[in-house]
C-alpha cells in the first residue's frame, strides 16, 4: 500500500468532517462545486451518504439524490421506509416521489430491475384499481380515479396521494409501456403477506452487510458485561459490505466523528499508529451505531440529530468502559481499543449503568417510600429525576447542567458517581424516614413530597409542639419563622442560626448508620435547607399562603378554601 493510499481515508475523513459540520444548505452548496460531485458523493459509503443526506433534510436533498448511485438509494429504502418488521408504503411512496424529482428516467429503470416487489405493495396497498374491458360501450370513469391509457384506473385511497402518485406511474409509463402494463397486471397474482416476507428477506441480508441485525437479535447490544469480559473475548468477523478490502472509499467515516466529544478516545486513538487498526475501529464503530439503531427497531433516526444522538450513546459508553479500566491513561486506553472489539467495550460500560439501575430498583422496591404509596417524584429534585432516569428501561442520566436539562445516556464515570451519590442520599433519606414515620401512622402522611414530611415535623419541635406530621396553623407557621428569623429584621432572612439545629434533629437518629450512609444524609438534609432558605427568604409573614407553601404544609383557610373551589369549577 502506497503512503498516497494510506491517507486517503485520513483526508476524506476530514472533508467528511468539515461537510457535515455546515448547514444543509451551505454542504449541499460545497459538494456540488466539486470537481466531479458525482464521484465524490458515489464514493461515500452508504452510510455517510446517509448522514448526509439527513444532515440537508430529505427534502432539500434531491441534488444529491441526483448523483448517488443505485446501492445509495437502496440504503436510504431500507433505512427509511420500514416500520419493524413492515413496509410502510406510505413512506415509501414518498421516497419514490423524491427520487422521482431527482432523476425520472432512472427511477424507473430502478424500479423496474429492483424494486418490482416494493412499488406493487406500494399500488396494492395505496390505491384502488379497476381493469376497464375494450368492449364495455357503457364504462363511466368513477369519481377520482385518472387513468393513462383508458384500461387501468387508478385511484388513491389517501387522496393526498393522488398528485405523487400520478407522476410516478407516469414516469412508469413513459419510460416503458409495456412493462407498466405488466406491473399492474401482475398485481392480481400478488399476495400481499408474501411480497411483504419477500422484502423482508431482502432487505435483512443487505443490512446485515451493514452491521444491522433483525432487531431482537441486535438487543444482544444491551447485555450488560462485566470488564472480566475482555480477559476471555474472541474478536468477531466484520461486516462484509462496509469493510471489502477492494473498496477503501466506501469505509464509513460520519460515525466515527462522535468520538472527537470524548478527549480520552481522541487521544487514544492518536497513539494507534497502524491504519489497518484504525480503519477497523471506524467499520467496528459504524457497525456498533447500527446496532443500536437496529435495536430500536429503526424507529430512532428521525432527522440527523438523532444520528448524532446515537453516534454519541455508543461513543459514551466506550468512554465510560475506557475510564473504569484505563482511568486517564490514553495508552492504556489505546490498547483497550486495539484489543477487543467496541461492541464488547460498549457492553462493559452499558454494564456500569445497569449495575447502578439495578441496585435502584432493589431499594425502590422495598422502599418505604413505595410502601406508603408514593411515587420517585416524592424525593423532589435532583433525586426524583435521578431516580427517574435509572429507572427508565435502559438507566438515563439527567444533565442538569445542559442548557435545557434533559435526560441523555451515560457518557462518562462521573455521570455515573454523580447518579449513584444522589441514590445514595435517597436511600438514607428512605431509612431515615422509616424510622420517623412508622406505617401505622400512615394516616398522618398526606404530603406529595418530602419536604412537608421534614418541616412540618421540626417546627412542631421548634415550637414545643406534639410530634407529628400535620399542616401547621398559620399563627404556628408565622411564630415557626420568627423564631427562624431572630436578629434579622429585613429580607432576605438567612435563617444561619438555625442550619445546625435542623441537621442534628435529624441526624442524632442515624447514629447507627454506617459512616458512608450518614455522610449521604448529612449532604442531602444541606441541600434541603439551601433549597428551603431561598424558598422563603424573600416571604414575609403575611405573606404565608398554603397555596405556594412547597416546603411546609399549611391548613387552609377558609378563603383559601374556596379559591380553590371556584378554580376547580
Amino acid at each position: 500500500m502506497t503512503n498516497l493510499q494510506q491517507h486517503q481515508p485520513l483526508e476524506k475523513y476530514q472533508v467528511l468532517r468539515e461537510l457535515l459540520s455546515l448547514s444543509g444548505s451551505e454542504l449541499l452548496k460545497s459538494v456540488l462545486e466539486k470537481e466531479n460531485p458525482a464521484a465524490f458523493i458515489q464514493g461515500l459509503s452508504s452510510d455517510d451518504f446517509y448522514w448526509m443526506v439527513k444532515r440537508v433534510g430529505e427534502d432539500d436533498a434531491v441534488e444529491l439524490l441526483r448523483l448517488a448511485s443505485a446501492d445509495q438509494w437502496q440504503y436510504l429504502l431500507d433505512l427509511e421506509v420500514w416500520a419493524k418488521d413492515l413496509p410502510e408504503t406510505q413512506k415509501a411512496l414518498i421516497w419514490f416521489g423524491r427520487l422521482l424529482r431527482a432523476d425520472p428516467t432512472r427511477l424507473a429503470k430502478w424500479v423496474y430491475k429492483e424494486q418490482t416487489e416494493l412499488a406493487s405493495l406500494v399500488l396494492l396497498r395505496q390505491t384502488e384499481i379497476i381493469f376497464r374491458q375494450q368492449d364495455d360501450d357503457d364504462w363511466e370513469v368513477p369519481p377520482g380515479y385518472f387513468t393513462l391509457d383508458g384500461a387501468f384506473y387508478i385511484k388513491a385511497k389517501d387522496g393526498t396521494d393522488a398528485h405523487a402518485l400520478e407522476n410516478i406511474l407516469r414516469a412508469l409509463a413513459h419510460a416503458d409501456y409495456p412493462l407498466y402494463r405488466s406491473l399492474l397486471l401482475s398485481l392480481a397474482a400478488r399476495i400481499p403477506a408474501e411480497t411483504e416476507e419477500e422484502l423482508y428477506r431482502q432487505r435483512g441480508n443487505r443490512l446485515a452487510e451493514y452491521g444491522f441485525l433483525p432487531p431482537d437479535e441486535a438487543m444482544v447490544i444491551f447485555a450488560p458485561l462485566d470488564k472480566t469480559a475482555l480477559q476471555r473475548e474472541t474478536k468477531i468477523l466484520l461486516p462484509g459490505a462496509v469493510v471489502s478490502a477492494g473498496e477503501k472509499s466506501l469505509m464509513p467515516m460520519a460515525p466515527f466523528a462522535s468520538l472527537e466529544n470524548f478527549p480520552l478516545l481522541t487521544e487514544a486513538l492518536t497513539r494507534i499508529s497502524d491504519p489497518l487498526q484504525i480503519d477497523r475501529l471506524r467499520v467496528e464503530f459504524a457497525a456498533l451505531c447500527n446496532t443500536l439503531i437496529a435495536a430500536a427497531s429503526f424507529s430512532t433516526i428521525g432527522d440527523y440529530d438523532d444520528l448524532r444522538r446515537i453516534g454519541r450513546q455508543a461513543a459514551g459508553y466506550l468512554h465510560v468502559a475506557v475510564q473504569d479500566v484505563c482511568g486517564q491513561d490514553p495508552d492504556g486506553a489505546a490498547a483497550l481499543l486495539y484489543r477487543y472489539s467496541l461492541q464488547t467495550i460498549f457492553r462493559v460500560g452499558f454494564g456500569l449503568a445497569v449495575k447502578l439501575q439495578w441496585r435502584c430498583k432493589r431499594w425502590h422496591s422495598q422502599s418505604w417510600v413505595r410502601r406508603i404509596g408514593k411515587g420517585v417524584d416524592f424525593w423532589g429534585s435532583p433525586w426524583s429525576e435521578a431516580l427517574e432516569g435509572l429507572l427508565f428501561t435502559h438507566p438515563l442520566y439527567y444533565d442538569v447542567q445542559a442548557a435545557a436539562p434533559r435526560y441523555r445516556h451515560f457518557e462518562c464515570l462521573d455521570d455515573l458517581r454523580k447518579t449513584q451519590t444522589l441514590l445514595e442520599q435517597v436511600e438514607a433519606l428512605d431509612e431515615m424516614l422509616t424510622r420517623l414515620a412508622p406505617l401505622e401512622k400512615k394516616q398522618d402522611i398526606s404530603s406529595e413530597k418530602i419536604y412537608p414530611f421534614l418541616f412540618n415535623r421540626w417546627a412542631r419541635h421548634v415550637l414545643q409542639l406534639e410530634p407529628s406530621f400535620a399542616p401547621l396553623s398559620r399563627a404556628e407557621a408565622q411564630k415557626f419563622f420568627g423564631t427562624l428569623r431572630r436578629g434579622e429584621s429585613e429580607p432576605p432572612y438567612k435563617m444561619e442560626g438555625y442550619r445546625d439545629v435542623f441537621l442534628d434533629e435529624f441526624l442524632k437518629g442515624a447514629a447507627d448508620f454506617t459512616p458512608e450512609a450518614q455522610a449521604a444524609l448529612r449532604a442531602a438534609l444541606e441541600q434541603i435547607w439551601v433549597m428551603f432558605c431561598r424558598e422563603y427568604e424573600n416571604v414575609p409573614p403575611a405573606g404565608l399562603d398554603a397555596r405556594w407553601s412547597p416546603y411546609l404544609a399549611l391548613e387552609q383557610t377558609p378563603d383559601n378554601k374556596m379559591k380553590r373551589k371556584t378554580a376547580v369549577r
